[in-house]
């Protein structure tokens, strides 16, 4: 965050730094590529703003200074050893350009800090053990220590300039003058202390020192005795590790352990956990609304779900495997809260939402295309396998229809109820028809007379899509069928005769892929999320009125879900929820 709380600045593992508005949408600013072939480290703000300064693993340059708002660069920051290779179990000293035909470049530079008080001066850290100091505009290299004797993972100026400390895989922590960069002593380690310092804060009157560390526990620290003076252990597994830490205010210390949980800590004379801000890591897959409860439930490609109420602190369940699909419940269920979780190990699970706890998986053991709620009750799942069979699961797998569908699905769509609907969209066939390659997308309407499955009898076959059909969704009162395409265009089939007819075919303004498609509560409403990134609103009873969300989601929407009346969430590649209310 930048010292004047006007925008945040990032780094990401393919050598980018974006400039983002704090405030209002946090539109993204600015883009500067520092480097194509490493990751950005760390990153730091100078007092008045007004300057960057970036580390990490670019093959030629390490470490940079710029301008912020035009990232023009003030120096490039050295200091750093090469490092050394090994060539058939002989190490050699390497120096610039290549040895013996294999490319060589400095050590990768872990942390960057920034003194803003003048003369501005840069110290930071590496793998080579180093701690190096250096003053500018433009910035050039002055001295460095060999303080440590593992990796230096964090260094950080004092809010008043007069000091800073460094950080390291060693669990050393050493003090230097902020104006010269000498080294001034090692701080006491507390009997016990094991592990590394990832990272470490400032209190903002520079008397205290903050750190995170390896050993999941989390440090506060004298700076005049040099000395330990409160600790607190977050947990015992390898998820409670402590990897980034800030001290915004006198009082309060926030944390960030390895699952990306956020831990807020008061500080006094000792510290004690005040509460914890949960939620999912990675791109998001599915997102879920349960009606009753009002929750949100998403979850993304690390195998993590995240149950967000309408108020109050997220909770979170980790499977492990990637998220595929959530199935959430109606106002008309009568059970208790509950989410059904399908995997990436092509497992069912049933998640508590009021305790977060997952039930034991029922394997499949085939890839799940889609599926939906098979009764009025909402007791019983059926699911579209890439077998092309149809699966009814509760607690267990209560029967398999093979070989129900002629080709693999690419999509599919359940409504629950006497009779209920199924449709099931499935890829081109093989084979040509005069030398071109057929289109035809159909897709396969049922009805499904109860629970068994001779009680799914297929009804009649869609033909109009001329592109593989990714997304489908009936409305709420089962009237509509909306199918949505990879050539961007999106359908609507009126059911209300018995015979499914065409009812809308113009709604083609997304740009790419339709990936998610669902229908607000009174079924008259449309909303669908692309690969394009955008959202659109669209009405059966206004066809040519339509509302778009620009750019809600960078890397394209992957799910959205309606969530009130007029509102509905949405989730993408971005890792994001947002909800949008109408």
């Amino acid at each position: 965050m930048s010292p004047n709380g006007q925008w945040v600045v990032s780094g990401d593992t393919s050598g980018a730094v974006r400039l983002w508005g704090a405030k209002g949408e946090h539109a993204q600013k600015n883009e500067y590529k520092l480097w194509d072939d490493g990751t950005v480290k760390d990153v730091g703000w100078s007092d008045d703003s007004g300057r960057l300064v970036a580390c990490g693993d670019g093959k030629e340059v390490r470490a940079v200074a710029m301008i912020w708002d035009t990232g023009s660069k003030t120096g490039e920051v050295t200091g750093h050893t090469k490092q050394a290779e090994t060539v058939g179990h002989t190490p050699w000293a390497v120096g610039c350009g290549r040895l013996r035909g294999e490319e060589t470049g400095c050590s990768r530079v872990n942390s960057i800090s920034f003194r803003s008080q003048r003369p501005f001066k840069i110290a930071t850290g590496g793998e080579d053990m180093q701690v190096a100091f250096h003053q500018g505009p433009p910035f050039k290299f002055v001295r460095s220590h060999s303080t440590h004797s593992n990796f230096v993972n964090c260094v950080r100026f004092s809010p008043d300039g007069e000091w800073f400390l460094s950080a390291g895989s060693d669990a050393k922590l050493c003090l230097y003058d902020g104006k010269e960069g000498e080294f001034l002593k090692e701080f006491q380690k507390p009997t016990g202390l094991s592990g590394s310092f990832w990272a470490m804060a400032w209190s903002p009157d520079s008397s205290r020192v903050a750190t995170a560390g390896g050993d999941k526990k989390l440090r506060i620290w004298d700076r005049d005795s040099g000395a330990q003076v409160a600790e607190a252990a977050v947990g015992t597994n390898l998820q409670d590790m402590q990897v980034g830490i800030t001290w915004p205010s006198a009082s309060k210390v926030i944390s960030v352990a390895l699952d990306g949980r956020l831990i807020c800590w008061e500080v006094g004379s000792g510290l004690s956990m005040e509460g914890i801000v949960d939620g999912t890591q990675g791109p998001l897959n599915c997102l879920a609304s349960d009606s009753m409860t009002g929750n949100l439930i998403y979850g993304g490609t690390q195998g993590s779900i995240a149950v967000t109420p309408a108020t109050g602190a997220s909770m979170r369940a980790m499977v492990g495997k990637g998220i595929q699909h959530l199935f959430a419940h109606s106002k008309s269920y009568a059970g208790a809260p509950e989410t059904r979780v399908v995997s990436l190990d092509d497992c069912v699970r049933r998640l508590n939402l009021e305790t977060g706890e997952l039930s034991a998986p029922v394997e499949l053991k085939e890839f799940v295309v889609a599926g939906g709620w098979l009764d009025a009750e909402e007791t019983m799942l059926l699911l579209v396998s890439g077998k092309r069979n149809f699966h009814c699961v509760s607690d267990s797998l209560l029967w398999t229809k093979p070989n129900a569908t002629e080709r693999r699905a690419t999509s599919a769509a359940v409504l629950g109820g006497r009779p209920g609907k199924l449709a099931v969209a499935m890829e081109q066939p093989g084979g040509y028809v005069e030398g071109v390659a057929s289109n035809e997308f159909d897709i396969v309407y049922f009805e499904v007379a109860d629970a068994t499955p001779e009680g799914i009898v297929q009804k009649s076959v869609l033909r109009k899509h001329v592109a593989e059909v990714s997304a489908m969704k009936f409305s709420p009162s089962g009237e509509f069928l909306a199918s949505g395409d990879a050539a961007n265009k999106i359908l609507v089939w009126s059911l209300s005769t018995g015979t499914p007819t065409l009812l809308l075919s113009d709604w083609s303004f997304h740009t790419a892929r339709i990936a998610c498609l669902d229908w607000l509560p009174g079924g008259r409403r449309l909303v669908s999320g692309s690969l394009d990134r955008h959202l659109f609103v669209w009405d059966v009873d206004h066809p040519e009125k339509r509302l778009q969300v620009k750019d809600a989601h960078k890397g394209g929407v992957t799910g959205v879900a309606a969530c009130g009346e007029t509102s509905f969430a949405s989730v993408g590649h971005d890792g994001f929820v947002l909800v949008h209310v109408g």
